[in-house]
């Protein structure tokens, strides 16, 4: 058998997710995968995430980590997933979008991906039934509903939250907050709603998959529920999530997503589409 060169790996952002994809690849993957750098803004986190390891990871500016690594893992926000994204892609390196509400009405992203040779991957997130989607979307689909029910914690801090002055506190029961499509869902939370963005890119488009958003003060987990309707008939799917101790706006399976598409990259086999 033919030995392999390890992947050489860097991340951009040291967040939450961040460290639970930082953490896989050094204690689960590391006869496959070498983390070579980290980078963040705040140059602290990322050596705050660096002094977990006992092993030599490199604490780099943006560029640099995309120069010296072959796959890029973007777990930063959504207003910079983009830029990052292009940049590795240009640069011919394979990368891991994990803010995909960024990409949403820039298709140009993937062109650049074709034309350069690197690889997107977008992991499915926080949510479950984008196989089916996709084995749907070979024929024809009707329509996408997304619903999304949160805690009132997971929604603070929302720009459609403030734009709208909801008082999230004042919330005693049950509460529709937003109905729209994925592209204003993702406008309005950008931290909250990244699964709507690659629902819609998976299926029918950021214009035409439909968002509904509902908050309660008695949920105590994030849950996704996804509709699919099409010539196949019809698919739904509810996801409850646990959220992540450290930041409640995001759910671990999110995070879970990421090591999946890692694991899919080193098998010798791959099960689902």
């Amino acid at each position: 058998m033919i030995k392999q060169d390890k992947i050489k790996a860097g991340i951009i952002g040291c967040g939450t997710i961040g460290g639970v994809i930082a953490d896989a690849i050094v204690n689960r993957f590391s006869e496959s995968i070498a983390l070579l750098g980290v980078c963040d803004v705040d140059e602290n986190k990322a050596q705050a995430l660096l002094n977990r390891f006992k092993i030599k990871i490199e604490n780099l500016k943006k560029d640099e980590l995309i120069k010296k690594c072959g796959l890029i893992i973007e777990a930063a926000s959504a207003s910079v997933s983009y830029e990052i994204a292009k940049d590795a892609l240009k640069a011919g390196k394979d990368i891991i979008v994990m803010s995909t509400g960024g990409l949403l009405g820039k298709p140009d992203i993937f062109e650049t991906a074709k034309k350069s040779g690197g690889k997107i991957y977008l992991p499915s997130g926080a949510i479950s039934g984008l196989d089916g989607l996709k084995s749907a979307m070979m024929a024809k689909v009707k329509s996408a509903t997304l619903t999304t029910r949160k805690p009132p914690a997971g929604l603070k801090g929302a720009p459609y939250i403030k734009e709208k002055n909801i008082d999230l506190d004042s919330i005693k029961k049950e509460t529709v907050i937003f109905e729209g499509t994925a592209e204003e869902a993702v406008k309005g939370f950008p931290q909250n709603v990244n699964v709507s963005a690659t629902l819609s890119m998976c299926g029918l488009g950021p214009k035409s998959t439909k968002v509904r958003i509902v908050t309660s003060p008695d949920y105590t987990s994030n849950t996704h529920e996804v509709e699919i309707e099409g010539d196949f008939g019809k698919l739904k799917t509810i996801t409850e999530n646990v959220p992540m101790p450290a930041n409640p706006k995001t759910s671990y399976l999110a995070a879970l997503s990421a090591i999946a598409v890692l694991s899919d990259m080193i098998s010798s086999s791959r099960i689902g589409n």
